[in-house]
This record gives C-alpha cells, sequence and structure tokens, in this order.
C-alpha cells in the first residue's frame, strides 16, 4: 500500500540500490557516480557488512521493517527512482510494481552456480501455491541481469525464467577487483600483515557454503588435528564459514585460523594457495587467479537430492573430489592438480568479465 501511494509521485532522476551483500553494488555505485549525474541511494538490509564509501553517509538507508521511517524512507526510494539496482531475492520487491520508465537490475551476489536456486529450488517444492505466485512476481521485476557467461543467462533462463532479451553480457561487476594488479597486491599483502602466522607457510582456505541445518555448529567436517599433525610443517588453514554460520567453541592455534568474520573473502582469495570448498560460487571467482582448488563435496548425494546442482558434479569442477580429509592430504601431498582445466573453467565461466565489468554495465543501461 505505501509502495502504490509513493508510486503516484513522479519519477526522478535518481537510482536506487538494494544491498543484502553489497559486492556487485559498491563497485556499480562508484562507476554510476562516475559515469552519471543519477543521485544514488542506497537501501542497506541488515546483513549487509559493506560501508560503500562512494556514497554520501545520508543516502544510505537502513532497509528494514524493524526501523519504520527509514523503511517507509526506501519504499518512497524505490517507487520514484528511474534505476534500481539489486543483489539477491528481496522479498519486498513483490509488492514493487514499476512503472514502464524503470529499469530493475538483478546484480547476482555470484557469478556462477553450482545448486539450483529460484524456480528450479527443490526446497521450494512443498510451498503453498502464494509463495510460488510471489517468488514470480520478483523474479519478474528484474529486467535485466548482469551475468559473466552463457552458461549463467542459460541457469537465469531456468532459475527466472529471464529470456535473452533480458541478460547484459557486461561482466559481474566484483570481478573486477580482480584484474586491477595493484589493489590485488595490495589486499594480499594486508592478510599476511594482519595474519603473521601464515609466514613462510602455503596458505589452504576452507570456505564451504550453507547449509540449512548449520547456523550454529561446534566442529566443522574437516578432520583438522590429522591435517596438523601431517600437514602444519608446509601449510596453514584458514576457516571461512558462511556469514550465516556461527563456530562456537573452536580455538585457533598455529596451524588453523578461523577468518569468517574479521576478513572479506576476496582479500582471502587472493593470500590463499589452494582452495578448499564444496557447492560455494567461489570456485567461478577463484579460476579467475588461476589457482589450485580442492572440491570436498562430503554429503554429495545426500545435497544433491535435497538442493539439486545444475551439473555432474564430480565430472565437472575444476579439481580433484576428495570425500575425506585422508583424501584432501594425499591430493596435497602428490601435487594433483590440472591447472588447464581450472584455465578452461575460467574461460567458461568469467567469458565477460575483463576488469571493466562495472563500466560497461552501467554505460549499457543509462544510454538505453
Amino acid at each position: 500500500m505505501a509502495f502504490n501511494i509513493f508510486r503516484l509521485m513522479p519519477l526522478q532522476e535518481k537510482t536506487v540500490m538494494l544491498a543484502s551483500f553489497g559486492d556487485n553494488i559498491e563497485y556499480v555505485a562508484a562507476e554510476v557516480k562516475k559515469q552519471t549525474s543519477s543521485k544514488i541511494i542506497i537501501l542497506k538490509e541488515p546483513g549487509c557488512r559493506k560501508t560503500f564509501e562512494s556514497t554520501v553517509p545520508d543516502r544510505i538507508l537502513e532497509f528494514t521493517p524493524r526501523n519504520a521511517v527509514s523503511f517507509l524512507k526506501g519504499l518512497y526510494h524505490l517507487a520514484t527512482a528511474k534505476y534500481l539496482f539489486v543483489d539477491n531475492y528481496h522479498v519486498v520487491l513483490a509488492a514493487c510494481n514499476f512503472r514502464t520508465p524503470v529499469k530493475c537490475i538483478q546484480l547476482w551476489h555470484a557469478n556462477g552456480a553450482v545448486k539450483y536456486f529460484g524456480c528450479r529450488d527443490k526446497t521450494i517444492k512443498n510451498r503453498p501455491a502464494s509463495a510460488h505466485r510471489r517468488f514470480k512476481k520478483v523474479y519478474s521485476r528484474f529486467h535485466y541481469i548482469a551475468v559473466s557467461s552463457d552458461e549463467m543467462a542459460y541457469i537465469f533462463k531456468e532459475a527466472f525464467g529471464a529470456g535473452p532479451e533480458r541478460i547484459i553480457k557486461s561482466g559481474v561487476p566484483r570481478t573486477d577487483f580482480f584484474y586491477h594488479p595493484d589493489a590485488v597486491d595490495t589486499a594480499a599483502a594486508e592478510i599476511h600483515a594482519a595474519l603473521p602466522e601464515l609466514e613462510s607457510k602455503k596458505i589452504l582456505l576452507y570456505a564451504p557454503t550453507f547449509r540449512d541445518d548449520e547456523y550454529d555448529v561446534t566442529k566443522i567436517h574437516l578432520d583438522i588435528d590429522t591435517m596438523k599433525k601431517q600437514l602444519s610443517a608446509d601449510y596453514h588453514l584458514l576457516l571461512k564459514l558462511h556469514p550465516a554460520v556461527k563456530l562456537t567453541g573452536f580455538e585457533n592455534d598455529e596451524f588453523v585460523t578461523d577468518v569468517s568474520g574479521d576478513f572479506d573473502i576476496n582479500p582471502l582469495l587472493l593470500a590463499a594457495d589452494i582452495l578448499i570448498t564444496d557447492y560455494s560460487s567461489i570456485p567461478f571467482e577463484f579460476s579467475i587467479l588461476k589457482k589450485p582448488m580442492i572440491f570436498f563435496p562430503y554429503d554429495l548425494n545426500e545435497y544433491e537430492k535435497s538442493r539439486g546442482l545444475w551439473f555432474n558434479y564430480q565430472s565437472y569442477m575444476p579439481g580433484p573430489v576428495a570425500f575425506s580429509t585422508k583424501e584432501i592430504i594425499n591430493i596435497l601431498k602428490n601435487n594433483n592438480f590440472d591447472m588447464e582445466r581450472i584455465e578452461a573453467f575460467n574461460n567458461q565461466w568469467n567469458k565477460y568479465s575483463s576488469g571493466n565489468s562495472a563500466a560497461h554495465l552501467v554505460k549499457i543501461i543509462y544510454s538505453m
């Protein structure tokens, strides 16, 4: 009702950015400021950790019903802006019937996907019909979707029902970071300066995806004691758990450090020598760096049955697949990596990313 009231007011030369993750939006906001005179308003959801330094602080609003005044201001901006960038499934969009001149661009928070989402998500199968109607309403609000690959364009067609006319092959803005050597070197150096225990060690980064039943955990699925006995002379292990996961009762030592709440993922990817992950989208970005990866889908059969995967996991991922800590250790000791597969994977999934994705996307959108 509030949106429809505000919708009666004139549209303004204004860009609203609805941020759940914020990585892509941070890059796009800086480029909108650089290329246009559009007023930028950022609606920041509670879980977003980005500070958006290129945006005037009083134009960054807390966007949650718990702050009623700020939330109403956000709805006003959503209803009166000509341009809107979003980076997630935002349920509020179901109520936002935008006017014809408005352009809503989806900056999805990953430039690749392993597990099903959207209409293909198996976990929504038994939801009521009203929920499915809401999902489709939200998906229909995305006039355009930025992608880095033809494969991701196909996935958005399946997940959101997005035809080719809604796809912009600009590359994903957050990947720009990896193509700027000075920024890359600085970020990696900052990790090493903050974590002196990494000195003279190869860095393993364990970054698993979120699982629905793992908000609070007391242990992870790696056997850290065994890894420490066999690898500590040469390696240091960093744990980067999903932001929604809280690991309690864990203590860092000379072999392992939990960096989950302290560092953004990009600098950690730069510092890491080898990535260990499962169904996360991180490998799609890590492949830009052309460094080795180990895949640890310890619950593959169960996960594939409950969530669904876009491809045959074991044959498709660009690195050895392990189902136990012992297998991971053997892979590391034998240096069992195929770098040509990683390069091919990068060329496929980052086809349209070249370090200028934010600039390219903004130029396209604001010249339509």
